[in-house]
């Protein structure tokens, strides 16, 4: 607990914030998280107004505010733009007395490193979108200087919303396209289920509700000792309805396109750390 509130205390502030900054500051916020410890600067002010007047942290159109008070700061941005933030962040401040945290999509620790001091602190990270209701999942490793204690605070300060992994650095474009991506791929299946519900009677709602009830049930499920195949099986009676519906899949090669349009993600992100 002491430690936890040890970051807790810390200021925390946030360069960019779209989605991912705003899903991570509601379920730091949610944790327990000082709003008057939180920073975040972006150029739209409507956006952060409405940051503002949700969470009640502060807010400021001008980076140069995140750089001077922080004392761990999360790059939210756009891959393409780190650079000129990483720029901006090292003439504006001592960037070494500060715990660096990006999220950006395949950027290595590297290309980061090199806009900055040598022995800067740096912690790479990438969580997903449902951080924001305290059930995300986090990858995070870190550069050589980043201490035993930055680890800490980053572990915290992820775990604040969700799950936290330690994974080796050559596995996070993998990692983003199963698990940063994921929740895209349930919410496209949710949809594609809704379509197949079209002709009931109940309203949508209702529908909705009932498809992602089952999803729910079947992960928690999945929890458990037994394989998703011998689960698969447990609903799978021969010569019944879900057979005739795995036997479609299987003549589609619904697997096979999951396989590759992971594939095809994992060198997007790759193709995201190289431009």
């Amino acid at each position: 607990w002491s430690k936890e509130m040890k970051v807790m205390d810390k200021k925390v502030g946030f360069i960019g914030a779209g989605n991912m900054a705003s899903a991570i500051i509601s379920g730091m916020i949610t944790a327990g998280f000082k709003p008057k410890n939180i920073i975040a600067s972006a150029p739209t002010k409507s956006h952060l107004k409405s940051l503002s007047d949700t969470y009640g942290i502060n807010a400021s159109t001008d980076n140069a505010d995140v750089y001077k008070d922080s004392e761990i700061i999360i790059f939210a941005v756009k891959p393409h733009k780190m650079n000129i933030v990483l720029e901006e962040f090292n003439k504006n401040t001592h960037p070494k007395d500060v715990l660096i945290i990006s999220v950006a999509a395949g950027l290595k620790i590297t290309d980061i490193e090199k806009h900055l001091p040598s022995n800067q602190r740096i912690i790479r990270a990438m969580p997903n979108t449902p951080s924001s209701i305290r059930e995300g999942v986090t990858a995070i490793c870190q550069n050589e200087y980043a201490t035993a204690n930055d680890q800490e605070n980053a572990e915290t300060l992820f775990f604040s919303i969700g799950e936290v992994h330690h994974i080796q650095e050559q596995e996070m474009d993998i990692f983003t396209a199963l698990i940063g991506s994921g929740p895209a791929y349930v919410f496209y299946l949710i949809e594609s289920l809704l379509e197949s519900a079209s002709k009931m009677k109940m309203d949508e709602r209702s529908k909705k509700n009932m498809i992602v009830s089952m999803i729910a049930g079947s992960a928690r499920l999945a929890y458990g000792d037994d394989s998703p195949l011998k689960l698969r099986e447990n609903v799978t009676s021969p010569g019944g309805v879900t057979e005739r519906a795995i036997e479609e899949f299987e003549k589609n090669d619904l697997k096979k396109t999951i396989l590759k349009a992971i594939e095809e993600a994992v060198n997007k992100s790759k193709e995201l750390g190289e431009s």
